[in-house]
């Protein structure tokens, strides 16, 4: 079973790209991502087609994982 939530690593890498966007910007180089909607749609809808997948499998849970002893 795989567990998603939003923990320390995705706040880090929440970082990271505010950071990254902004050296880019402030230097005028062009961002190491797709520069269009579409192309940033195709890699979120592709994750959120991952999840559905799985969750319809049940064996992804949403939440926290359980405590382990």
């Amino acid at each position: 079973m795989q567990y998603v939530y939003i923990g320390r690593n995705e706040l880090v890498a929440l970082v990271v790209g505010l950071v990254t966007g902004t050296l880019y910007s402030w230097l005028n180089l062009p961002i190491p991502a797709p520069n269009v909607t579409g192309g940033i749609c195709a890699i979120l809808f592709t994750y959120i087609g991952y999840l559905i997948v799985h969750a319809w499998r049940r064996t992804i849970a949403f939440g926290r994982p359980p405590a382990s002893r």
